[in-house]
């Protein structure tokens, strides 16, 4: 055998031993946020948080959200893929999406990544798949970042300054973004990746965004109707001023579908809204909730993403729209 493959075999055992610690990082980054907030509560309020909880309620709750969620996103890639001229029977983007959620089980740009692999099994070259998922991607966080500031402006709730700072950024950037889609400059909607982003216009955008309006506030709302399931009662105003956050935090592809930092965000906007003797016994019980939360969730969604894995191999060639 010559030096290079001398090499190439040396090297096989580290690159391997990288390769496996750069999947599991995330859940070790995920699994120290839990760690370093379980230790500044009392261990004994959290195992009587956890025991004394309503988990059947919780888990119905956490599924039933579950279905819906993957209904009202089925629905909007479909509109999405229709302002792209693509026509795909709502079953079959059913099956995709629910397939792809096996893979949101990472974080949410791996399952949406999951989605440009299957437009590229149905025919569609690897860059204009990867631009379609772009577009959809980016339709997604401008509806958020749309609702979290208009919450925001409204929800009577006292904004930190940089926080207000974040959302004019996130709308700036998104107007100047509209207004390069407007304008279509040719050396950029020549460019494969970015050709999808234009061929929607800015009629395509808006319609995606309107249709994925729905999906983006069960988002935000499942998060409060499991926290009333849990016997929190957050009022309806504070929550969708806050829980938009909590919702951007868990897409941000830092840890594995949020892990850690979803937890951080439940226990600092809202412990407070837990009425426990002691702040400890409040942050303790949000601690358990937002665990037991994630996990009923983290479940229901795996499950329901390996039931569509099967119809979702099936997927034909798409059809232009006429």
């Amino acid at each position: 055998m010559g030096t290079l493959g001398r090499l190439v075999v040396d090297e096989s055992p580290q690159r391997s031993k990288l390769r496996r610690l750069s999947r599991l990082w995330p859940w070790l980054l995920g699994a120290a946020i839990v760690i370093v907030l379980a230790r500044r509560v009392p261990l004994d309020a959290f195992r009587a948080a956890l025991g004394e909880g309503p988990h059947v309620q919780l888990a119905l709750v956490d599924l039933a959200v579950a279905l819906a969620l993957l209904f009202l996103d089925t629905f909007a890639t479909w509109v999405g893929l229709i302002t792209l001229r693509l026509r795909w029977p709502l079953r079959r983007i059913l099956a995709i999406r629910g397939a792809t959620y096996v893979l949101a089980v990472v974080n949410y740009v791996a399952g949406q990544g999951g989605l440009g692999y299957y437009l590229h099994r149905a025919g569609i070259p690897g860059l204009r798949a990867a631009g379609t998922t772009l577009y959809l991607m980016g339709t997604t966080f401008a509806t958020l970042l749309v609702l979290t500031t208009v919450s925001w402006a409204f929800g009577g709730h006292t904004v930190a300054p940089t926080i207000w700072w974040v959302l004019l950024g996130g709308c700036a950037a998104f107007a100047l973004y509209l207004i390069v889609i407007a304008i279509a400059p040719r050396a950029l909607a020549s460019l494969a990746l970015l050709a999808p982003l234009f061929d929607a216009r800015l009629r395509g955008h808006f319609a995606a965004v309107s249709a994925r309006i729905p999906h983006v506030a069960l988002l935000v709302l499942g998060h409060w109707f499991s926290m009333l399931a849990w016997g929190i009662r957050v009022p309806f105003l504070e929550a969708i001023t806050l829980l938009p956050v909590v919702t951007f935090i868990a897409a941000v592809p830092i840890s594995p579908a949020g892990l850690g930092t979803t937890q951080a965000a439940f226990v600092y906007f809202f412990s407070d809204y837990i009425a426990k003797a002691t702040h400890d016994a409040c942050t303790a019980s949000m601690l358990a909730f937002s665990i037991v939360h994630f996990v009923y969730t983290i479940i229901w969604q795996f499950l329901m993403g390996l039931a569509c894995v099967p119809a979702a191999r099936r997927i034909e060639q798409p059809k232009p729209v006429s």
